[in-house]
């Protein structure tokens, strides 16, 4: 039976990314248009693996009712069964083994702009929490249509929403000489840079 469930659980990328999401986020139900949105695959596959997660009971789901306050349509949403056989080995299997590829990340992030400080910290350094934003751009000249289409890349494939702030170089300046709060969190709580020309950071 262990056999059975382990093939069924690592018989695709798409499955794994399915793994991820809801891995990541134990806590959260999803209605399959947010799981087809989150992991950026086709609609027909991931309802059927959301199927077949279901059927070895890796996943539960439950009706719920329309709240415009919330932003949720009514519909079935999934979320992890937590009391599943395997839990808690392939969480921990997961969170340390879908970290971003830096240098996957450094080609993409400097091609958004002309970027003079990419920082980044939180889940794309395979930690949960500490910093104030998993990814931290400094630049003139950022495409917000490119740097979405690159955010939703990586969080189908991190499995989780992840949190970023962009400044314009002057705006940055001005703030960390002002001694802006928010800008010296992020620059005080663990991180690392994948670009620095900023001569005044270290």
């Amino acid at each position: 039976m262990s056999e059975q469930i382990l093939e069924h659980l690592f018989d695709s990328p798409v499955k794994v990314s399915l793994l991820k999401l809801f891995l990541r986020n134990p806590d959260r139900f999803f209605s399959l248009a947010e799981i087809i949105s989150k992991t950026q695959a086709s609609s027909r596959i991931v309802k059927r693996q959301v199927k077949n997660l279901e059927s070895i009971h890796f996943l539960k789901f439950k009706k719920i009712k329309t709240n415009r306050r919330k932003n949720i349509k009514s519909g079935i949403h999934f979320s992890v069964n937590q009391k599943f056989a395997f839990f808690n080995e392939l969480r921990t299997l997961v969170l340390k083994s879908s970290s971003a590829s830096k240098g996957k990340m450094l080609k993409k992030i400097a091609k958004l702009g002309r970027i003079k400080l990419a920082l980044i910290s939180g889940i794309l350094l395979d930690s949960e929490g500490g910093g104030r934003v998993d990814l931290f751009l400094v630049g003139d000249d950022i495409r917000e249509r490119n740097l979405k289409k690159f955010l939703g890349e990586m969080e189908a494939e991190m499995g989780k929403e992840i949190q970023y702030a962009s400044m314009e170089t002057k705006e940055f300046e001005y703030r960390y000489h002002m001694f802006d709060r928010f800008v010296h969190d992020i620059l005080e709580k663990p991180h690392e840079k994948l670009i620095n020309k900023i001569r005044f950071v270290e």
